[in-house]
């Protein structure tokens, strides 16, 4: 993969600019429905490697800065986007520091008119006022690194009006092209102008806009209130104001940037699944060179909230999801899921389990083909076998459930050994202030037999043995054997008998 670096056309911000220029505030586009989504959610908010587009691009301006002052645009669905945001800060530590405001833009009449939405609250109004510079991105643009973040966002050359961020595409198609004096693409940028108004020969310009700029708060304060809707679409257009500028005389900077794909925009679901994959492999590669082995690594979906430890082993079609948190020299088998799960060290994970907001401790052996629901919680060294269920239920350390079993509801001690087909019976079938489940206890040191079943709620003390096949109803003291089946009666002959009964049938 290629890494993301400006390309030779970029200029370092000279050391007057850094020491007179206050640190520069964001604002992103994310009011817009995105029809060609063809989805009732706001186009912000489809994931991509398990979080939001528009969460993504705030981790990575918390990346570049983790105070930073952001504005987000919002319009369609803002109670879903906001919410969203909330949500996402108040559950990643990362976003934290971030300080964000929501700008309501009422009606989508292009990116100029949200800008200028923007900028006309109270929080456009002490940009102006501060001085500081305002870097517009979209917020449909989830591949953008720190690096780029850092690169755009700083001081702004001595009377610049504004800082443009450029990428050369060998298919442009959809991009508005940089209009250069001289024509022949080295001069001082002219204009964008947008695909649609763009004449044959403007078309074939390769250098693009990509929707970042950073603005001198001032020109785009006094700049805004002169767009018009005069083109191809009744909008107002953004793209204008580099015109503006150039005609003004003001210095236009721009920044071009080696890697487009850093700059991919999602306008279907085609290519949010594109740009998905792309960060995917990042997300991937990220952990391989921390010290992660992935067997096949383009197999594999890693959420971009997954932390890895070192000395992990990750096999074919494995997906982590959420918070998962994997601690150092765990094997993870194929086709493992594991959602918002706390995996301490050397764990093994054998083909095929599932396990959902669980923890695993140290040296636990899970499947193959276990489940752990929600609230599991397996102690060290304890092993969970094929076929075992697992929900709202707490294993001891050293404890075997080594197949064919479901355990719920339960707190069972440590080094308790549990046969195959072993069943917690914890509904009692009646719904009263919701489903009513009740606790199955089992103490230290117990030998549960194949076959038994437990009517909770129930309590078996410590040491105690319950015989194969047996249905417990009532509890079991320390030590004490316990036995709930039919007296095994034989027959003789009584086979025979049975066998010249059918031939006569």
């Amino acid at each position: 993969m290629s890494k993301t670096k400006p390309s030779s056309r970029a200029k370092r911000p000279s050391s007057e600019a850094k020491r007179s220029s206050p640190a520069a505030s964001f604002l992103i586009l994310a009011a817009g429905l995105g029809k060609r989504m063809k989805s009732p959610l706001p186009k912000v908010l489809h994931e991509i490697c398990g979080e939001p587009m528009l969460v993504a691009l705030l981790r990575s301006l918390a990346g570049a800065r983790a105070d930073a002052e952001i504005g987000v645009i919002v319009g369609h669905g803002r109670e879903k986007v906001e919410a969203a945001v909330r949500a996402a800060v108040a559950a990643n530590p990362a976003l934290g520091k971030l300080r964000i405001a929501f700008l309501v833009q009422s009606e989508q009449k292009g990116t100029g008119h949200a800008v200028r939405e923007a900028m006309a609250t109270e929080w456009g109004r002490e940009r102006v006022e501060s001085g500081a510079p305002v870097v517009v991105l979209p917020g449909d643009t989830p591949l953008v690194p720190s690096a780029l973040v850092e690169a755009v966002s700083a001081p702004l050359e001595k009377k610049a009006a504004l800082r443009l961020l450029t990428c050369t595409l060998a298919e442009p198609k959809g991009y508005g092209r940089i209009v250069r004096a001289g024509g022949k693409g080295t001069g001082a940028v002219l204009r964008i102008v947008e695909e649609k108004d763009a004449s044959p020969k403007e078309r074939a310009i390769r250098e693009v806009g990509v929707s970042v700029y950073a603005f001198d708060s001032a020109f785009l304060a006094a700049s805004l209130p002169k767009l018009t809707t005069k083109n191809a679409q009744g909008e107002y257009y953004l793209t204008d104001l580099v015109g503006m500028a150039a005609k003004a005389k003001k210095k236009i900077a721009t920044l071009g940037w080696a890697n487009a794909e850093d700059l991919r925009g999602v306008n279907d679901l085609w290519e949010l699944s594109q740009v998905e994959r792309t960060l995917q492999l990042r997300i991937v590669e990220a952990h391989a060179r921390a010290g992660v082995r992935f067997l096949d690594p383009y197999s594999v979906a890693i959420e971009a909230g997954v932390a890895i430890g070192e000395g992990v082993k990750i096999h074919r079609g494995v997906v982590l999801r959420g918070s998962t948190a994997i601690g150092h020299g765990v094997d993870i088998g194929s086709n493992t899921v594991l959602r918002s799960v706390k995996v301490g060290d050397l764990v093994e994970f054998k083909a095929g389990c599932y396990a959902e907001n669980s923890i695993v401790e140290d040296g636990a052996k899970v499947g193959p083909y276990a489940h752990l629901r929600p609230e599991s919680h397996v102690g060290r060294q304890a092993k969970i076998g094929n076929f075992v269920e697992l929900k709202k239920a707490t294993i001891g350390e050293q404890t075997s459930i080594a197949h064919l079993s479901y355990v719920g509801d339960a707190k069972i001690g440590a080094r308790v050994n549990i046969g195959c087909g072993f069943i917690t019976c914890n509904f009692d079938g009646r719904v009263k202030n919701g489903v009513r489940k009740h606790v199955t206890v089992i103490g230290d040191d117990c030998f549960i037999g194949s076959d038994v079943q437990m009517v909770a709620p129930v309590e078996i003390g410590k040491g105690a043995y319950v015989a194969s096949g047996s249905t417990i109803t009532k509890n079991v003291e320390a030590d004490a054997l316990a036995i709930a089946r039919a007296r095994q009666e034989n027959k003789a002959g009584y086979a025979s008998r049975l066998r010249q009964m059918s031939e006569k049938e």
